[in-house]
């Protein structure tokens, strides 16, 4: 099992990379073969997630944002088919689906070699993001409930209902001089 995530750009320093690797490998119970970076930026922003699909074409492959919170034993999130988060706690103007946690088995990447062909086209059409461009261009799963966001979650305790939050853009609260239940989760800085 290879577990996934991209840093591209300047948003996340390398600490964010190896908090991610650190949440997993102490609270998340995920037992993998791999852990890899994806750190080559060749489009704009999140477009570059895309290219997992064309570098991993085998075995069970698992994808984080950097941008989350694991703070307990996650369920199974492996999936034979592409398999991304519904986002249930989202207003349904931007998409029904989010990015933020992906899973497939072997080769998906007619996803990236449609990307590829017209990226700069798909780029300007899909502007809301990849989850628009899978939601509306290919046969994707959707998990059930798996996780929640911060998203009008940012002063409540944590959801024990969950072992994993995700941030969805309000990264800045995981900097320095932020406080809340999930900075005990992180690697010090």
């Amino acid at each position: 099992m290879r577990i996934i995530c991209v840093n591209t750009g300047t948003k996340f320093d390398s600490w964010y990379t190896k908090n991610l690797k650190y949440m997993i490998d102490n609270y998340s119970g995920l037992n993998y073969d791999e852990f890899v970076v994806i750190s080559s930026e060749n489009y704009r922003g999140v477009f570059n997630k895309l290219q997992m699909f064309d570098i991993y074409r085998d075995g069970e492959n698992l994808y984080f944002d950097l941008d989350i919170c694991i703070y307990d034993k996650v369920p199974n999130l492996i999936r034979k088919d592409l398999t991304v988060l519904h986002a249930w706690w989202r207003d349904r103007a931007h998409t029904s689906f989010n990015s933020s946690i992906i899973s497939w088995t072997g080769d998906q990447s007619h996803v990236y070699k449609t990307f590829k062909k017209d990226w700069y086209y798909l780029q300007g059409k899909y502007y809301k993001g990849i989850d628009e461009m899978l939601e509306k261009d290919f046969d994707v799963k959707t998990y059930d409930k798996v996780c929640y966001s911060i998203q009008d979650n940012e002063y409540k305790p944590k959801n024990t209902d969950y072992s994993i939050m995700l941030f969805n853009q309000r990264q800045f609260m995981m900097e320095p001089g932020w406080s809340g239940w999930w900075s005990n989760y992180f690697l010090p800085r």
